[in-house]
């Protein structure tokens, strides 16, 4: 599959839970490895009199471009599953639009190590890592 399928199969099919996330895949490059997200954030994610949206929603919008990529690159033939993820919290994500960026640290047959950065307004909020175990879909 070229990377312009890739792209029209990951916007036409989403997930329940990317779907709560307001998630959309506006890229995907296989060369470099690298998928772009959006996502809104909406009160309902908040704490703090809505002023803060809650570290688990923001966790949930780091791992999905993360995933979303290794299902792209290997045409939808695995099922990505997070076996750890370390997120840091740099800056409090507040409600709206945000943009992710993921890419591929290392790729191996059956692991994968990967990154992603979640910005709104061009602020970096937050940034993950995580190790991904590459399960053939069956």
């Amino acid at each position: 599959m070229d990377d312009l399928k890739i792209l029209k199969a990951l916007q036409s099919d989403s997930a329940p839970c990317t779907e709560t996330l307001g998630a959309k895949v506006t890229s995907f490059s296989s060369e470099p490895p690298e998928i772009e997200m959006e996502f809104e954030a909406i009160h309902d994610f908040t704490h703090s009199d809505g002023q803060v949206v809650q570290g688990g929603f923001v966790t949930g919008m780091l791992d999905a471009p993360m995933a979303h990529l290794l299902m792209g690159l290997f045409d939808f033939k695995i099922v990505p599953m997070t076996l750890d993820i370390n997120v840091s919290f740099l800056a409090p994500t507040r409600q709206g639009k945000l943009n992710c960026i993921a890419e591929v640290l290392q790729l191996g047959k059956s692991t994968a190590f990967m990154t992603s950065k979640l910005y709104q307004e061009s602020v970096l909020v937050a940034s993950a890592t995580s190790t991904v175990r590459l399960v053939p879909r069956s």
